[in-house]
């Protein structure tokens, strides 16, 4: 479902209208407002749904989340603010009543009737991001799309699509996907970029030095930049492998995994 830009107008008026974590939560919305540090972690973990991230122009994080389906199943997810020491966790609980916690790492134990019943209810989440605050994005089926950031980003997802873009650096896994990312920071440490079924494509600064570490079952790897191998594989049935580098060795590393699927490296458009 999309959102017009007039009622997220409205929805995130209403929400910086709201003092300090104070939370507005109906049967079908729900949405959280927080003045944030660079720094400190925003994190949202969905189940089923979507999530879609965008800069926020001042220091206040926002987060807006959806209910679609069956409207009658809506009282049975429960949206849930967990706040730590480095900030602040959002997620969907289904079958709130059989949860074990009332955080957002719960158990659910019992033969209750969210058991005998299951639920049609998909969460789309709306955030705004301030630069700095990181961001780590999970959803179990669905996708995650993050444009135009100025922050950390990390993406997983099971079933669905990634989609980032950021001055800073991300990393992206998914089961049953693709992924493309673009990031403008070179200084990462350690980068992974991994999917079962799916393409990959990763767009680079111009100027990188980094180690690069490639296996598939059945794809390649492409690249805009010179790639100088000291291993090099073609499996005589199946899949291939390549380690080197590119620039100067030893910098930092980036690593990618399919199963079935390319991966392209592409310099920054």
């Amino acid at each position: 479902m999309k959102i017009g830009t007039r009622g997220l107008g409205l929805v995130f008026a209403l929400t910086a209208m709201m003092a300090g974590g104070d939370l507005h939560a109906q049967d079908a919305t729900f949405a959280w407002s927080q003045s944030m540090r660079a720094g400190q972690l925003l994190e949202v973990k969905g189940i089923v749904g979507e999530i879609r991230v965008e800069v926020a122009s001042g220091d206040r994080a926002e987060v807006r989340a959806e209910k679609q389906g069956r409207s009658r199943d809506f009282e049975d997810v429960e949206i849930r603010v967990e706040e730590h020491r480095d900030g602040y966790t959002i997620c969907a609980v289904y079958h709130p009543d059989e949860a074990r916690g009332s955080g957002c790492d719960v158990e659910h134990g019992g033969e209750g009737r969210g058991r005998r019943r299951s639920l049609d209810v998909e969460v789309e989440y709306v955030v705004r991001l301030p630069a700095g605050v990181e961001f780590h994005g999970a959803m179990v089926s669905g996708d995650i799309m993050a444009r135009d950031l100025r922050s950390d980003i990390r993406a997983n997802t099971v079933d669905g699509d990634i989609f980032v873009s950021t001055t800073e650096q991300a990393t992206a896994n998914t089961v049953s996907g693709s992924i493309e990312v673009e990031m403008g920071a070179t200084d990462w440490e350690d980068l992974s970029f991994r999917t079962v079924s799916g393409d990959i494509t990763l767009w680079l600064p111009e100027r990188i030095a980094t180690d690069v570490d490639f296996s598939s079952l059945s794809g390649d790897i492409d690249s805009d930049f010179p790639v100088t191998s000291t291993k090099r594989r073609t499996r005589r049935f199946i899949g291939a492998e390549l380690e080197g580098y590119i620039g100067e060795r030893g910098e930092r590393s980036l690593s990618f995994n399919t199963v079935s699927g390319d991966v392209r490296l592409r310099r920054a458009r």
